[in-house]
Protein backbone atom coordinates (compact mmCIF):
# COMPACT_ATOMS: atom_id res chain seq x y z
CA UNK A 1 0.00 0.00 0.00
CA UNK A 2 1.30 3.42 -0.95
CA UNK A 3 1.81 6.28 1.51
CA UNK A 4 0.50 8.69 -1.10
CA UNK A 5 -2.82 10.29 -0.28
CA UNK A 6 -5.28 10.73 -3.09
CA UNK A 7 -7.66 13.62 -2.69
CA UNK A 8 -11.06 13.11 -4.26
CA UNK A 9 -13.04 16.23 -5.02
CA UNK A 10 -16.76 15.51 -4.92
CA UNK A 11 -18.09 18.98 -5.68
CA UNK A 12 -17.22 21.43 -8.38
CA UNK A 13 -16.28 25.04 -7.78
CA UNK A 14 -19.14 27.45 -8.39
CA UNK A 15 -19.20 30.73 -10.25
CA UNK A 16 -20.50 33.67 -8.18
CA UNK A 17 -23.95 33.50 -9.80
CA UNK A 18 -24.18 29.75 -9.18
CA UNK A 19 -23.13 30.21 -5.56
CA UNK A 20 -25.98 32.68 -5.07
CA UNK A 21 -28.38 30.21 -6.68
CA UNK A 22 -27.23 27.43 -4.33
CA UNK A 23 -27.61 29.71 -1.29
CA UNK A 24 -31.07 30.76 -2.50
CA UNK A 25 -31.99 27.09 -2.98
CA UNK A 26 -31.03 26.36 0.63
CA UNK A 27 -33.10 29.29 1.91
CA UNK A 28 -36.13 28.26 -0.14
CA UNK A 29 -35.99 24.50 0.42
CA UNK A 30 -34.34 23.63 3.73
CA UNK A 31 -36.37 23.66 6.95
CA UNK A 32 -34.65 23.94 10.33
CA UNK A 33 -36.23 20.70 11.51
CA UNK A 34 -34.90 18.69 8.55
CA UNK A 35 -31.54 16.89 8.52
CA UNK A 36 -28.67 18.40 6.54
CA UNK A 37 -27.78 15.95 3.78
CA UNK A 38 -24.02 15.25 3.77
CA UNK A 39 -23.96 14.96 -0.04
CA UNK A 40 -25.23 18.50 -0.59
CA UNK A 41 -22.78 20.95 -2.07
CA UNK A 42 -20.67 22.69 0.63
CA UNK A 43 -22.23 26.04 -0.33
CA UNK A 44 -25.69 24.68 0.51
CA UNK A 45 -24.42 23.22 3.79
CA UNK A 46 -22.78 26.56 4.71
CA UNK A 47 -26.04 28.38 4.06
CA UNK A 48 -27.95 25.89 6.24
CA UNK A 49 -25.40 26.50 9.01
CA UNK A 50 -25.86 30.25 8.62
CA UNK A 51 -29.65 29.90 8.75
CA UNK A 52 -29.37 27.83 11.92
CA UNK A 53 -27.12 30.47 13.50
CA UNK A 54 -29.59 33.24 12.61
CA UNK A 55 -32.47 31.24 14.07
CA UNK A 56 -30.65 30.45 17.32
CA UNK A 57 -29.56 34.07 17.78
CA UNK A 58 -33.13 35.29 17.23
CA UNK A 59 -34.57 32.73 19.67
CA UNK A 60 -32.02 32.64 22.49
CA UNK A 61 -33.34 34.44 25.54
CA UNK A 62 -31.74 35.71 28.70
CA UNK A 63 -33.54 35.03 31.95
CA UNK A 64 -32.87 35.36 35.67
CA UNK A 65 -32.75 32.08 37.56
CA UNK A 66 -31.39 33.78 40.66
CA UNK A 67 -28.28 31.70 41.30
CA UNK A 68 -26.13 32.58 38.30
CA UNK A 69 -25.23 35.87 36.70
CA UNK A 70 -26.71 35.14 33.28
CA UNK A 71 -28.77 32.28 32.02
CA UNK A 72 -29.67 31.72 28.40
CA UNK A 73 -32.36 29.46 27.01
CA UNK A 74 -33.08 28.13 23.55
CA UNK A 75 -35.87 25.60 23.03
CA UNK A 76 -35.55 23.18 25.95
CA UNK A 77 -31.83 23.86 26.45
CA UNK A 78 -30.38 26.14 29.10
CA UNK A 79 -26.88 27.47 29.61
CA UNK A 80 -26.19 28.90 33.05
CA UNK A 81 -22.99 30.88 33.28
CA UNK A 82 -21.38 32.15 36.44
CA UNK A 83 -18.93 34.99 35.99
CA UNK A 84 -18.12 35.38 39.69
CA UNK A 85 -14.59 34.03 39.20
CA UNK A 86 -13.85 35.74 35.89
CA UNK A 87 -15.01 38.95 34.29
CA UNK A 88 -16.96 37.99 31.19
CA UNK A 89 -19.32 40.43 29.54
CA UNK A 90 -22.94 39.56 28.99
CA UNK A 91 -22.30 39.76 25.25
CA UNK A 92 -19.47 37.21 25.50
CA UNK A 93 -21.65 34.93 27.60
CA UNK A 94 -24.43 35.22 25.01
CA UNK A 95 -21.93 34.23 22.30
CA UNK A 96 -20.80 31.22 24.35
CA UNK A 97 -24.41 30.14 24.86
CA UNK A 98 -25.22 30.53 21.15
CA UNK A 99 -22.14 28.47 20.28
CA UNK A 100 -23.26 25.72 22.66
CA UNK A 101 -26.82 25.72 21.28
CA UNK A 102 -25.55 25.80 17.68
CA UNK A 103 -23.14 22.89 18.23
CA UNK A 104 -25.89 20.80 19.82
CA UNK A 105 -28.42 21.55 17.07
CA UNK A 106 -25.90 21.12 14.23
CA UNK A 107 -24.80 17.76 15.61
CA UNK A 108 -28.44 16.66 15.69
CA UNK A 109 -29.08 17.87 12.13
CA UNK A 110 -25.95 16.35 10.64
CA UNK A 111 -25.69 13.20 12.72
CA UNK A 112 -22.29 14.38 13.98
CA UNK A 113 -20.83 13.51 17.32
CA UNK A 114 -19.86 16.37 19.62
CA UNK A 115 -16.15 16.79 19.36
Amino acid sequence: MSDNVVSLKLHRDLAAEEEKEFRDWARENWELSEPVNPVWHPTVVQECAKMLDEHIRANTRKYDAGNMDWNFAYKDMVVALDSSTEVITEEDQFEMAVEHFWDTEWNNLTGSEAG
